[in-house]
């Protein structure tokens, strides 16, 4: 790696180097747009700390990837460099509020825009690779073959395996920084680990990232870290609340306000236009157009202003998905936030909206403005795996992680941390906790009838 010229300071990792190359990608216009872009969305009308931004967590794991590559002595190697930018790079599609736009451009893509090879990838990943790809800055710094190894690196990856390791795996530098970073500024301890243990025992092994008997205990310390902080964070009623608001504000803003702003930011269609247009919004913008003095009157502005003025939306249903009957347990089981659902979700909304508009001493509840939600929470082997496997040099032998570590095999055996929690969400009030007890009580039985109700009904109307 070349010598460093700038040294950037970051409460995270103390100090992280930047060469020439890098300090003109992260001064491009395309990186900076990422200090605009939060990364936790609104958690912060949470955890008031919560204003770190993707800009900071990119170079964050810029950083650990740099430190990986250098515990695994591959510093040199041939796809080093495209390791290094893929890191800087990775969270470059991300539209306003990180990762709560990814389920609208999803919705709202006209997939028959992209390539058959296409048709089912995640949105926010197309944009990504086609900035890189296409940005004249990126370009004249990193040059055309590195930037289409970068995208390989972010997306299909055929080469040296340690490589995509680094950047997209059980243990890439991505996880290693945001769990950290994410911590310290929600002040909370739950996402905290031995990371400086945890990279000491990196190894390289037939070109596999690999951890040595040492660093065992440091990855149970991360297995717990990711567990605890998706539950008390990433899971916290509050957080899925506002993330879910804002969904909501912007399907709403796009099918029955019909703002054409919107419908151009989340309408996905592959052109030139679109990137354009995208790349000019962030957070701030978002909320000054479509929630602003000047912006126009509808449900979408009405939910947004809530979000600003801090009225949330409330949990008035959480139940256990064992609790429902088995018919309906199967299908809420498969069920997804996509075109193929909204029919079968309106129809729940509805009807939660009729139970509690009829006594609930609130007047007309807005079927709109109630939000049906499956969270889903995996059990803590599987997130902290994430679908792949982790190895332990064990005497020369590499083995998977769970059979060398009697903890992780007790909690894989139990399926411990695992379940699926069936929630409603509406635009309802209550003074303190006892009328909230009361209230919720008092309609748990009726809206999880409701719910049964729209899940066996085979036919609806289209809409939101």
């Amino acid at each position: 790696m070349p010598d460093a010229t700038i040294q950037i300071r970051d409460p995270i990792h103390t100090f992280i180097s930047l060469d020439a190359e890098q300090a003109k990608i992260v001064d491009s216009p395309l990186f900076q747009r990422l200090r605009h872009i939060k990364q936790l969305a609104l958690a912060s009308l949470i955890y008031p700390g919560a204003l770190h931004t993707r800009f900071e967590h990119s170079l964050g794991v810029f950083h650990v990837a740099c430190e990986m590559l250098r515990r695994l002595g591959l510093e040199n190697s041939t796809d080093a460099r495209a390791v290094r930018f893929a890191a800087l790079l990775h969270d470059l599609g991300h539209g306003p509020f990180s990762h709560v736009s990814e389920q609208s451009l999803n919705m709202f893509a006209d997939r028959g825009s992209l390539p058959a090879e296409q048709k089912n990838e995640k949105i926010h990943e197309l944009i990504t690779a086609k900035l890189i790809r296409e940005d004249p800055v990126i370009i004249r710094v990193i040059g055309e073959d590195t930037a289409e190894t970068v995208v390989r690196l972010l997306n299909d990856w055929d080469g040296d395996p340690v490589m995509q390791a680094i950047i997209s795996g059980p243990l890439d530098a991505d996880k290693l920084d945001y769990l950290l970073r994410d911590s310290y500024f929600c002040g909370v301890a739950y996402g905290r680990f031995d990371s400086a243990q945890l990279l000491r025992s990196f190894r390289c092994v037939d070109k596999q990232l690999v951890l040595e008997r040492s660093g065992m205990t440091a990855f149970e310390q991360y297995a717990l870290a990711k567990h605890y902080i998706t539950q008390n964070v990433y899971r916290h009623k509050g957080r899925l609340i506002t993330d879910e608001m804002i969904t909501r504000a912007i399907a709403l803003g796009i099918r029955v306000d019909k703002i054409p702003a919107m419908e151009k930011l989340y309408g996905f269609n592959n052109s030139a236009a679109f990137y354009k247009n995208y790349i000019q919004w962030q957070d701030a913008r978002f909320l000054t157009e479509f929630s602003g003095k000047k912006a126009r009157k509808g449900k979408c502005k009405q939910i947004l202003d809530r979000l600003m003025a801090r009225r949330l939306f409330k949990r008035v249903f959480s139940v256990d998905l064992d609790r429902f009957p088995v018919e309906i347990k199967a299908e809420l089981s498969r069920y997804t936030e996509t075109p193929e659902n909204l029919g079968m979700r309106i129809r729940i909304e509805r009807g939660v909206a009729d139970v509690l508009s009829s006594d609930s001493g609130m007047g007309k509840v807005d079927p709109d403005l109630v939000i049906f939600k499956c969270v889903r929470s995996k059990p803590i082997c599987d997130l902290a795996l994430n679908d792949g496997v982790v190895l332990v040099n064990d005497k020369a032998r590499l083995t998977p992680i769970e059979e060398c570590s009697r903890f992780l095999r007790a909690v894989s055996k139990n399926g411990a941390g695992g379940g699926v929690d069936v929630e409603v969400y509406a635009p309802v009030d209550w003074k303190d906790h006892a009328k909230r007890d009361a209230f919720c009580d008092g309609f748990s039985a009726r809206i999880m009838d409701a719910i049964k109700a729209g899940v066996r009904e085979r036919t609806g109307h289209d809409g939101i």
